[in-house]
C-alpha cells in the first residue's frame, strides 16, 4: 500500500513540475479589457491610421457657462392669424388651399351673409404668410366664432425651452445667446437669442419657460418639432477647453487620451468644469498646448502597445499564439497525470506471489534449521 501512495505522489509532483517548467519563460501582461488603457500606449503608424486617431490642442479659449433644456418649435404669435367670418353666412367660394403662400390683402374665401340684401363678403389675408390650416368647405354654415383658416409666417420661429425651478433661473436674461438643435438636423445647430421669459412658474408643471428667437428663412424648422436648447449665461471666461467628444468615462471617473509623442498615447484622469456647446472646460488633468485625442479615443481603451524590435526577432516557439501561452502548461500537466495513471494501473495489475511458492519456501527454511533468509 505504501508503494501505491508513493507512486501517486511521484506522478503528482512530476505533473506539477512539468507544468511549471512548461510555463516558465512566458510573461503575461495585465488581464482584462481595460488593462491596455492604463500607462503609455505605443502604436505603429499603421495602427494609428486604422484607428483614425485625430487630436486637437487643449488651448485657453473664452467659454461661457451654459444651461441645456428640452424645447419645442413654435410660431411667433404676432406672425399668425385666424380667419373667421364674424357673422352668420354660408361659404360660397374657397380661393386658396392648405400650404399656399399668400400675401397681405390676398383673397382667401368668399361667403354669403344670411341677412337678406347684404352683398357677398371676401375674407383676405392680413399678413404675408402660408396657409397652415384650412377647415372651410363649400356650403358650410358659418357662425361669427367659426375659424375657417389660419395663416402663419414661419420665417422666424420660437424654440420654447422648459426648465425646472432652480438657482440658474435668475441667471437667464433676455438677449442671452442660444443654440438649438432638432432631431431632423442633428448636426446643424441653429443660433439665436433669448427673446422673452416667463414671469413665473407654471402652477401645475412647476416649469419655467424660455423663448429663443430663431431665423428660419429656409423654413427648415416646423412647429411642434422636438428640440434641445443650450443657453449661455453669465460672462465668458478664459479656460482650457477641449471638445466634449474627447472626454470618456462616467461621472466621477472621466478621462482623456493625450498624445505625448508621435506614436505614444497616455490616459489621463480629468476634472471637467463648465460646458458651452460642444466644448468642455478641463479643470485638472491636461495642460495648455497638449494634444488631446478627439477621434479614435474610444478604441484606444482596448489598444495594446506595439511589439519592440527585439520581441519581433524572438524564435517561433516563443512567439506562439495566446492559446499556446495559456493552454500549453495545462496540456503538459494533463499529459503527466495521464502517464502517471498508466504506470499506476500497470503496477496494480502485477500478479501477487502465489501460495505454493510461499509454502515451499517455508519448508526449505525448516529443513535448514531456520537459517534461510
Amino acid at each position: 500500500m505504501n508503494m501505491k501512495f508513493a507512486i501517486i505522489a511521484v506522478c503528482g509532483v512530476f505533473g506539477l513540475a512539468t507544468a511549471a517548467f512548461a510555463h516558465e519563460g512566458h510573461v503575461h501582461g495585465p488581464e482584462g479589457e481595460d488593462a491596455a488603457s492604463f500607462g503609455p500606449i505605443e502604436l505603429t503608424d499603421a495602427a494609428i491610421r486604422n484607428l483614425g486617431v485625430q487630436t486637437v490642442e487643449a488651448n485657453p479659449a473664452p467659454l461661457q457657462r451654459s444651461l441645456q433644456m428640452a424645447a419645442r418649435i413654435e410660431g411667433l404669435p404676432e406672425r399668425q392669424a385666424k380667419i373667421s367670418a364674424r357673422t352668420e353666412g354660408r361659404v360660397a367660394e374657397i380661393m386658396v388651399k392648405l400650404g399656399d403662400r399668400v400675401t397681405a390683402g390676398q383673397p382667401l374665401l368668399r361667403f354669403d351673409p344670411l341677412t337678406v340684401g347684404n352683398p357677398p363678403v371676401i375674407l383676405k389675408s392680413p399678413i404675408d404668410a402660408f396657409v397652415v390650416r384650412q377647415d372651410a368647405s363649400l356650403g358650410q354654415a358659418l357662425r361669427p366664432e367659426t375659424v375657417l383658416m389660419e395663416v402663419a409666417d414661419y420665417s422666424q420661429v420660437l424654440a420654447r425651452a422648459m426648465t425646472f425651478e432652480g438657482p440658474d433661473l435668475s441667471a437667464i436674461k433676455v438677449g442671452d445667446p442660444a443654440r438649438v438643435t432638432v432631431q431632423v438636423f442633428p448636426n446643424e445647430p441653429f443660433e439665436g437669442k433669448v427673446q422673452r421669459l416667463d414671469v413665473g412658474l407654471e402652477r401645475e408643471s412647476g416649469t419655467f419657460e424660455v423663448y429663443v428667437l430663431l431665423e428660419n428663412r429656409e423654413l427648415k424648422l416646423r412647429p411642434n418639432m422636438q428640440a434641445s436648447a443650450t443657453i449661455g449665461v453669465g460672462e465668458a471666461q478664459e479656460v482650457v477647453a477641449v471638445p466634449t467628444r474627447a472626454v470618456l468615462g462616467d461621472l466621477g471617473n472621466l478621462f482623456v487620451f493625450v498624445q505625448t509623442d508621435e506614436k505614444t498615447f497616455e490616459r489621463r484622469n480629468v476634472v471637467t468644469g463648465m460646458k458651452a456647446g460642444d466644448q468642455v472646460e478641463i479643470v485638472e488633468g491636461v495642460l495648455p498646448g497638449e494634444k488631446v485625442v478627439t477621434q479614435g479615443n474610444y478604441q484606444l481603451q482596448f489598444a495594446t502597445t506595439a511589439k519592440k524590435p527585439e520581441e519581433e526577432k524572438m524564435p517561433a516557439a516563443d512567439a506562439a499564439s495566446p492559446e499556446h501561452k495559456h493552454a500549453s502548461p495545462w496540456l503538459w500537466a494533463l499529459g503527466a497525470f495521464i502517464a502517471g495513471g498508466v504506470v499506476f494501473g500497470i503496477l496494480l495489475r502485477r500478479p501477487a506471489p502465489d501460495a505454493p511458492d510461499a509454502v515451499a519456501l517455508s519448508e526449505e527454511r525448516t529443513k535448514a534449521g531456520g537459517t534461510l533468509p
